[in-house]
């Protein structure tokens, strides 16, 4: 893969059926581009590649920042880029920036086409935000319906930046709310962080025990004035260097302190059980290593990786504890097969495209 900068950022993906909705984001303007195998007309090598792509979406190796993920999700925006520049021209900010300086400028959906292997810009459509109106469908999208969490207009919150001309190449993370330094966590869609923001809810009200678990905690919630959110603000952690458990554990880790983090885990998941949620997403890149060396619990938006908990048992109490256990295996392990896993995706990547070229 290139190491050139790209002037655009892939936000993410939304997956259905076996269509993949991949959005685009330049210069405040986002691009949704329809990605499925009907895309592919007498191309069996992209509709292979595209085919390769999908699956590793669907499992650990569907991360955005994976390298082989984002090579084939850029060689697909790639594509489209000189009609994105013409259509979403840069915008300079001056002073404080905020997420409503954030807010996309506009949105478009774009068709993909790939015809006798060659790839090729299809229709790019206007549309105006559909949030919304798909919001309103789904019961719990207005977070006014609880006052335990404090609502944040986009414009209270500030996102550090250091150059005016690229603020929408910053990615919101470590932000502050209330002079208060936090960390923002996006939502794709309104509808997506209900499950989340119930989970919360319900540890807050649970009395102190809750109180006590080894989880990522819940600061507030940025919506807009008919409350629907565009993300969540969460208590920053701050973590050793390695940051997540994936990173932390090695050989080298004293038992002492793989019994304690096994110790908080156990009891966190126990605590989510108690409660009648599931961690669902159980995986060693949702463990925070903080500085007192204490295993945190992060993501509990829902959904599973394929590598850590079976598909078929994903977001059930039986697969959190089956990921659990693997965790245990992870930590203790050495040589535990999810131990070889992690350290395969940082040091040796698989080939998405080996011979496969997208044109």
């Amino acid at each position: 893969m290139s190491e050139e900068q790209k002037p655009y950022s892939i936000e993410g993906w939304d997956l259905s059926g076996g269509s993949v909705d991949m959005s685009v984001l330049l210069n405040g303007y986002t691009f949704t581009i329809d990605l499925s195998a009907e895309c592919f007309v007498n191309s069996p090598i992209a509709l292979q590649r595209f085919e390769v792509f999908f699956k590793m979406l669907r499992g650990e190796l569907g991360e955005i920042h994976h390298p082989e993920v984002r090579e084939f999700a850029e060689d697909v925006a790639d594509v489209f880029l000189p009609e994105f520049e013409k259509l979403a021209p840069p915008k300079p900010h001056k002073g404080k920036l905020t997420l409503a300086d954030r807010v996309p400028r506009g949105y478009f959906r774009c068709d993909y086409r790939v015809v006798d292997e060659n790839p090729m810009v299809g229709a790019i459509t206007k549309r105006d935000k559909a949030w919304p109106i798909i919001a309103a469908a789904h019961e719990g999208c207005d977070m006014r319906r609880q006052s335990v969490f404090p609502l944040f207009d986009p414009a209270d919150v500030e996102v550090p930046y250091i150059d005016r001309h690229s603020i929408y190449d910053v990615t919101p993370r470590k932000v502050v709310a209330n002079g208060k330094t936090v960390c923002f966590k996006s939502c794709f869609a309104p509808y997506d962080c209900i499950e989340e923001v119930d989970k919360h809810l319900a540890i807050r009200s649970a009395g102190a025990s809750a109180q006590r678990l080894n989880i990522s905690r819940l600061f507030g919630i940025v919506a807009d004035r008919q409350g629907l959110a565009s993300g969540l603000l969460y208590e920053w952690i701050y973590t050793k260097a390695e940051e997540t458990l994936a990173a932390a554990a090695t050989v080298d880790t004293p038992m002492a302190l793989r019994e304690k983090w096994v110790s908080q885990l156990r009891a966190a998941v126990a605590g989510l059980h108690d409660l009648g949620f599931v961690w669902g997403d159980v995986k060693a890149d949702n463990v925070l290593i903080d500085e007192d060396d204490n295993a945190i619990l992060i993501d509990l938006e829902g959904g599973s990786t394929d590598e850590w908990v079976d598909r078929e048992i994903g977001d059930t109490v039986e697969g959190d504890l089956q990921g659990l256990e693997r965790l245990v295996d992870f930590i203790f392990n050495d040589d535990s097969p999810w131990r070889r896993q992690e350290q395969r995706l940082r040091e040796a990547p698989i080939a998405l495209g080996a011979g496969i070229p997208i044109a």
